[in-house]
């Protein structure tokens, strides 16, 4: 994909002509435009990176386009842009749309039925080969057909089904967020692992393993 250039005088219209949804001490990260599509900046966080050769804003883009292959729901119409005489890089898309995970679990919308399709969707991630190092309840969308995937720029795509360590692992950080899990509970975790076991084919002792996690 072909990267664009954005002046620093760009960047400053169009994140005051639109809704800040959030920053840190070092700016605006992410814009809600005018339009209805996203502005998100990617900082360098080191200088010892593969960032530094391959942008965070184009390892988005990228995934954007291998999940839309897949069949995976995500954010549509990237556009990559690069700065002059930086290494900061940005992405304007088409949000996904829907909500959260997280925030239905907080307004109490998320109920039984959700946790088993939640299962079985991240059953055929994990099938198709899709390791997203960020998944958790706030990077998981519920839409009008199923859920799709945010914030996308961490992630591998493998061209085999992931290996059962490596599901642990993304099981892991699911319920890395204690104010998640608790909303989440104990009989939502077990309609997760019990559809995601029937869908991902594990075997009594890898199935009790992802069930004891929580």
């Amino acid at each position: 994909m072909k990267s664009q250039l954005m002046t620093q005088a760009e960047l400053a219209r169009l994140q005051a002509s639109g809704k800040t949804l959030e920053q840190d001490e070092r700016g605006i990260k992410v814009t809600l435009l005018p339009d209805g599509n996203m502005l998100k900046v990617f900082w360098l966080r080191g200088w010892f990176t593969s960032s530094l050769i391959y942008s965070n804003a184009r390892s988005f883009c990228r995934n954007a386009l291998r999940l839309k292959k897949l069949g995976v729901e995500s954010v549509n119409e990237c556009q990559l842009f690069h700065f002059a005489k930086s290494t900061d890089s940005a992405v304007i898309y088409k949000p996904l749309a829907g909500e959260t995970v997280r925030n239905l679990l907080r307004s109490q919308q998320f109920l039984l039925q959700d946790c088993e399709n939640l299962g079985r969707f991240i059953a055929e991630l994990h099938q198709k080969g899709v390791y997203f190092r960020s998944l958790h309840c706030g990077n998981i969308v519920k839409t009008a057909s199923g859920f799709g995937l945010i914030d996308i720029a961490d992630m591998r795509i493998f061209s085999w089904a992931l290996w059962f360590n490596a599901r642990l692992r993304n099981f892991k950080r699911l319920l890395a967020y204690q104010d998640d899990k608790k909303l989440l509970t104990e009989q939502g975790w077990k309609a997760i692992s019990m559809r995601y076991a029937e869908h991902a084919n594990l075997n009594k002792k890898q199935m009790l393993q992802i069930e004891q996690l929580f």
